[in-house]
């Protein structure tokens, strides 16, 4: 008999409102098998997300947020969507050439269950058209409204009562035109995007973080780095702020620098600073979308390697979480990351990871950036190279993902799930 085994892969793609806050997660999914899909295409579709969705412990992670997740009309039309919580489900639909009633009477019995339906692109077509009146978001692409295509299909749009998420959105200068022409969601790592400024305008917080990071890594003595948050009590207070968030879950509360000294030790100091360095990035003290994922590429980059090591703790996993986290410094200081790597007198290995993408921890940056992208094929590639399984990766990324909201999202917001009008 054939072998029958298939594998799923999955990456998950911030969606954010316009006020840069993350809203929403775009799952993204691929199901390799030796066999045709065929008949099973529904199933297997299904046991992917459900999968995803619950056995990962992705559960948690979307108490606070939507997940969008691109269904086949086969899917749709089974009684398998029934697994899934309505609540927390966004179905992104892809139109397909012959919309018939039946369709139409299918979006309007899964709206009327509580299931928010997205519609990927949009014509004036009649049924297109009818179909509005089930959609709650239409996805629209940011390349397409940048060169003025669709215009009268958008201001078709303006005027029905849905929400409309801009998808492929990756520089901040096009976030900045579409956010002005008033579009709702956006798709894209257009926060992620580097942009250079001069040092004089480089915040003078994250630059003090930095320096202190850069004395513990150089061992300096223990005062001297107590005096360098004494000179800079807003930041000592913040980092207290952080330690003492429910992501951490300390029984005693840390009260002072040289307490913080005393419970967590050097390395634990060390990476919670690095962590303040990103939540620096917002005055409200809110997470930053860059800070979240700069979490979960450091995470990420750190279990994953206990799939090769078999150990909790060594310090190539410690470099790696060092070198996930800084791979996105750049952008976050707006300085080139060969400035950033000089300023904190970096070790070779990590340094050339960052500058380079080369040795093992560099690919694993390119490993991170491949799922980002939902580049499967890449990230297969880079998997095979390192000697990684394909499980070890998944296990890995879902891991990341809700540890990085965790510390990203208090314990002490309201445990509800957002309405689609909320987006």
């Amino acid at each position: 008999m054939p072998d029958k085994s298939c594998s799923q892969e999955f990456a998950y793609q911030p969606i954010l409102s316009k006020e840069q806050a993350s809203v929403a997660i775009a799952l993204r999914y691929r199901i390799s098998s030796n066999e045709s899909i065929g008949e099973d295409e529904a199933l297997r579709a299904a046991n992917t997300i459900i999968n995803a969705f619950i056995h990962s412990g992705l559960d948690d992670l979307l108490r606070h947020r939507l997940a969008f997740i691109p269904v086949t009309w086969a899917l749709l039309d089974s009684d398998l969507l029934k697994l899934l919580p309505a609540e927390r489900i966004a179905l992104e639909l892809s139109c397909p050439e012959e919309l018939n009633e039946k369709c139409l009477e299918r979006c309007s019995e899964l709206r009327s269950m509580g299931y928010t339906l997205v519609l990927d692109d949009f014509d004036e077509s009649l049924h297109m058209c009818a179909l509005l009146d089930s959609i709650d978001i239409v996805s629209l692409d940011a390349k397409a409204l940048q060169e003025g295509r669709g215009a009268a299909t958008l201001d078709r749009l303006r005027q029905c009562p849905v929400k409309l998420l801009v998808r492929g959105v990756d520089t901040q200068e096009t976030f900045e035109a579409l956010r002005h022409r008033g579009f709702d969601l956006y798709q894209g790592y257009y926060f992620a995007h580097f942009t250079a400024i001069s040092e004089q305008r480089a915040d003078p917080g994250k630059l003090a973080v930095l320096d202190i990071i850069a004395r513990l890594e150089a061992d300096e003595d223990d005062n001297r780095i107590e005096e360098a948050f004494k000179s800079n009590p807003a930041l000592a207070l913040q980092l207290l702020r952080l330690v003492n968030s429910s992501a951490f879950a300390l029984r005693t509360k840390i009260n002072s620098i040289k307490h913080a000294f005393a419970i967590l030790g050097r390395r634990q100091l060390t990476r919670w600073l690095q962590v303040l360095l990103f939540a620096l990035d917002r005055s409200d003290g809110s997470a930053s979308p860059l800070m979240e994922l700069a979490l979960r590429r450091a995470r990420f980059m750190e279990y994953v390697l206990i799939y090769r090591t078999h150990k909790s703790s060594t310090q190539m996993q410690d470099a790696a979480y060092l070198a996930g986290l800084l791979s996105l410094s750049d952008v976050l200081m707006g300085w080139p990351i060969a400035k950033i790597a000089e300023r904190l007198n970096l070790a070779d290995e990590i340094r050339l990871a960052l500058l380079e993408r080369s040795g093992p921890i560099g690919r694993l940056i390119v490993l991170c950036e491949k799922l980002e992208a939902a580049d499967f094929d890449g990230a297969n590639e880079i998997a095979a190279e390192l000697l990684l399984p394909l499980e070890a990766v998944m296990t890995a990324q879902n891991e990341a993902l809700i540890w990085a909201h965790g510390i990203c999202s208090p314990a002490s917001a309201e445990e509800t799930t957002p309405e689609p009008e909320n987006l």
